[in-house]
């Protein structure tokens, strides 16, 4: 089958597109087929088509768009980086505190700032390049209780009322009982 040339390719994708934003407001398939003088088929098609693209695209933006973000964070993680490096030094009413001795007090609030600052910031780029996305676990649940029961059951199927092994055919002996309901 000859691909559609580039006029023919324009209608499709408009048709596609009509077949969309109809679809959007809940218009059945049967309608938009008449309406675009196509089988309701085509119009099915269409819309699948069309979907598919959208999400194509949005993929293709997402990836951009994400790509971006990071780049952002890589200057602001830089930027708080370079606050944590620098030595900060306390001071108050516009003059440096110093020690009784004449050194100056650090101020330890900044660097951590920048740490708390550099933790966010990595929390959004795991966010974003989905390090943090839930993970299907399959969990199989055995219940010991139940298999501790039906030991319980079997080693006190062989006893006697008086904890003697009992005779075959007794009740308690030779077989596994319920227990009373």
């Amino acid at each position: 089958m000859a691909r559609p040339r580039k006029e023919e390719q324009a209608l499709i994708a408009e048709r596609r597109a009509r077949v969309l934003a109809m679809r959007v407001e809940q218009r059945p398939y049967r309608e938009i087929a008449v309406a675009l003088g196509v089988s309701e088929d085509v119009a099915q098609q269409d819309y699948r088509r069309a979907v598919e693209a959208r999400r194509n695209d949005l993929d293709a933006h997402r990836e951009t768009a994400v790509a971006i973000e990071i780049a952002k964070l890589d200057a602001l993680e830089r930027a708080a980086w370079g606050v944590l490096r620098t030595r900060h030094l306390l001071a108050q009413q516009g003059k440096i505190v110093c020690t009784e001795d004449g050194r100056p007090l650090e101020d330890d609030a900044p660097t951590l700032q920048a740490i708390d600052r550099i933790l966010k910031i990595a929390e959004r780029r795991a966010r974003l390049k989905g390090y943090d996305a839930p993970v299907r676990a399959k969990v199989e649940v055995t219940d010991a209780v139940d298999a501790d029961i039906e030991r319980l059951v079997a080693e006190l199927a062989g006893l006697a009322p008086g904890g003697e092994a009992a005779p075959e055919g007794a009740p308690g002996g030779g077989g596994l009982e319920a227990p009373p309901a």
